[in-house]
């Protein structure tokens, strides 16, 4: 018999916890080995063995689990400015990876990866699971067979709330550089960097392809002056294939509500709620809402194990699938520079049980009629918003912004 795939955990608290879980009921299974785990937190011993009946042995870092393991896989819940060198890492050992996402913040990362994986060897796998989600998969099917007639755009509208503490965690938390590396933290980057890949994946020609940016035009605000990246933002994206996207979000919403990617033609439009896994149309004569919360997003770490253990599957998102994903990243910052700060005029505060909250006056509603319409924020007259101009993403092949 094919001996298990040999699984290593970088990071189990946090969002890491989420890969501890998982990985742990996938050992149970009988489908991988759970051998080993890094994490430099106290508490990283009492995580694994709430949900390990043997835990896998501890070391302080990637490095001295690879050179100890034999290992097939590692698993990275870490920090966004240790992708890209972790990644590397693994794959000098021979090593596949899946990454949570960002999988890495530059064009040039990217594509030194890329390369690394021309002759074969190992392979990573990046945690965009709802990009493969049903709900996304319907949505792109009747944009292209043209049930919404003519596509007019793609579009994203993200409104969340996030208090200071959100900021505070860590020391690269809301910045563009941390500790010599990039780490570009805006809404479309982390917190909502789901949508801005869902968008590209329904602007493009089939679901293994996703658009590739042509032109980026960004307008990137703070509404904070503890923070460099930006909280606020919108982005109008064309892309080579003739599509346009538009994306407006903000992280000082006054109420949290789920994110939504939509295609908008000229019969009607699509939403798909991405967290949730439901569809609606407007005009609903259109077409019925299809509620579709039971529907499981994809196992991302069994299916890498599964190609790691040389079944046919492919992996279901791939390195080379978010290479788009961050050359908009990158083109955002090269039409806007660094995020702009609002002025507090503009903005308001609330306290509730020790937590700070800033709330943007009016980008709730501004948010959604900015995204629909196709407008940027300075378009729509918001006074706080300034215009910037389109970066085109012609043969870009290095992102060198702010010092590190």
């Amino acid at each position: 018999m094919t001996p298990l795939p040999r699984v290593g955990l970088v990071g189990v608290n946090g969002y890491g916890r989420t890969h501890l879980r998982n990985a742990a009921r996938l050992h149970d299974e009988g489908r991988l080995r759970l051998v080993a785990y890094a994490d430099v937190a106290t508490a990283a011993a009492a995580a694994v063995a709430e949900h390990c009946a043997e835990p896998p042995r501890a070391y302080p870092g990637l490095g001295a689990m690879l050179d100890a393991e034999g290992l097939d896989v590692a698993v990275l819940g870490t920090p966004i400015p240790l992708h890209a060198e972790m990644i590397e890492q693994a794959f000098g050992h021979g090593v596949s990876v899946l990454v949570e996402k960002p999988p890495v913040v530059t064009v040039q990362d990217v594509d030194r990866l890329l390369g690394r994986q021309e002759n074969g060897g190992p392979v990573c796998q990046v945690g965009f699971q709802s990009a493969r989600a049903p709900v996304m998969r319907t949505l792109a099917r009747l944009a292209r067979s043209g049930a919404l007639g003519t596509v007019e755009h793609v579009g994203l509208v993200g409104k969340w709330l996030r208090a200071d503490s959100y900021y505070a965690r860590t020391g690269w938390a809301g910045r563009l550089t941390h500790e010599g590396r990039y780490v570009l933290d805006g809404t479309l980057t982390n917190p909502l960097a789901h949508g801005l890949m869902n968008t590209l994946i329904l602007a493009g020609d089939d679901d293994d392809h996703p658009a590739t940016p042509a032109t980026v035009q960004a307008e990137l605000y703070r509404c904070r002056d503890t923070i460099e990246g930006d909280d606020t933002a919108s982005v109008r994206i064309t892309t080579t294939n003739g599509r346009t996207i538009l994306l407006a979000v903000t992280l000082c919403a006054r109420t949290q509500v789920e994110p939504y990617v939509f295609v908008k033609g000229t019969l009607a439009t699509a939403k798909a709620f991405y967290t949730a896994g439901a569809l609606e149309f407007e005009p609903s004569t259109h077409g019925d809402a299809v509620a579709a919360g039971t529907e499981k997003a994809p196992d991302l770490l069994a299916n890498l194990v599964n190609v790691v253990g040389g079944t046919r599957e492919q992996l279901l998102c791939p390195l080379r699938m978010c290479r788009g994903f961050v050359l908009a990243l990158n083109g955002m910052y090269e039409s806007a520079g660094r995020p702009r700060p609002v002025s507090p005029h503009f903005t308001s505060v609330h306290v509730e049980n020790g937590e700070r909250w800033v709330h943007l006056v009016g980008v709730d509603d501004l948010v959604e009629r900015c995204a629909h319409q196709g407008q940027l924020f300075s378009e729509a007259g918001a006074g706080w918003a300034s215009p910037t101009r389109a970066f085109s993403l012609a043969n870009y092949r290095n992102f060198d912004l702010f010092s590190c």
